[in-house]
């Protein structure tokens, strides 16, 4: 076993070696040979990083697939939403396993999309009529907006109004805050409940979106964003209806928790993961997101 170690010398205390045979400790550097020829000269099972997912270079993620390596990442209080079973505890230390993403597992990640919202929909549509009845006083119910989706492909995103048509009139794009004193009074109940999104369920028919994955951002917030590390790795699939960030953050949460949340996601997706994240997201739909 190898154990990569940050580059700013703080160091976690751990008792990995009474556990197992430490082949090396090796200081994280930006070229990726040297860790290659670790790999070869070694040969070991696992690589522990004693990283966040938000400083794990990808082209490390790479060069561990391509060596049959599995990798391991310091755990973080947000990943205890995964199953118990995905965390390991090592040294006296949490760890997570990264899990790359396995062939064909798209395509039926596509047919639950399209399962669950076609059998979804007939108890959907008495609520949506009278959401467009309750949304449409002052304005028009509905609301389309640009996105940026996977690939880095636009598409018009659709939800319930719940600002004031004129919102964003003298302040021009702006992020949605906790108490953003632009959303109207039923759009404060849409967006407690998350009941403003469920439009997007036609996004997830067209194949713009999908039930689980990144929140979709504006271009404009985009190209601002594009700077944080690993940030583009958020369009490498479509975007979702709901996700580890929307459950564990809401409005409150920063760029960049939500990215930490939408790399979580990424770096260990999986069906039954997307099942978890749907049942949460519908317990929370009767509770209401206590976190706005």
């Amino acid at each position: 076993m190898l154990v990569l170690e940050p580059p700013d010398g703080d160091r976690t205390p751990d008792g990995l070696a009474d556990e197992f045979e430490v082949a090396a400790r090796l200081p994280l550097t930006p070229r990726m040979e040297q860790l290659d020829e670790a790999l070869r000269h070694w040969r070991p099972r696992l690589l522990l990083c004693k990283l966040r997912l938000d400083q794990l270079d990808e082209r490390l993620v790479a060069v561990c697939l391509a060596r049959n390596v599995d990798i391991l990442v310091l755990a973080h209080p947000v990943y205890g939403l995964l199953q118990p079973a995905r965390l390991r505890r090592f040294g006296g230390l949490p760890w997570l396993r990264l899990r790359p993403a396995r062939s064909g597992e798209q395509r039926i990640k596509r047919t639950l999309d399209l399962t669950v919202t076609l059998l979804g929909m007939p108890l959907l549509i008495p609520l949506l009529l009278l959401i467009t009845v309750a949304a449409g006083l002052g304005g028009p119910p509905l609301y389309v907006q640009e996105r940026v989706g996977a690939g880095g492909r636009r598409f018009r995103m659709v939800k319930f109004r719940t600002m004031h048509p004129d919102a964003e009139r003298d302040t021009g794009p702006a992020l949605a805050g906790v108490d953003d004193d632009r959303v109207t009074r039923v759009g404060r109940l849409l967006r407690r409940f998350r009941l403003d999104e469920l439009p997007q369920l036609w996004n997830v028919l067209r194949g713009d979106m999908s039930l689980v994955g990144p929140r979709p951002e504006r271009p404009e917030f985009v190209a601002s964003f594009r700077d944080l590390p690993h940030y583009e790795l958020r369009h490498s699939i479509r975007p979702g209806l709901t996700g580890i960030a929307q459950l564990t953050g809401g409005y409150a949460a920063t760029v960049e928790d939500k990215l930490r949340c939408d790399l979580l996601y990424l770096h260990c997706r999986s069906l039954r993961l997307d099942l978890l994240l749907v049942l949460l997201t519908i317990a929370e739909l009767f509770r209401g997101f206590p976190r706005g």
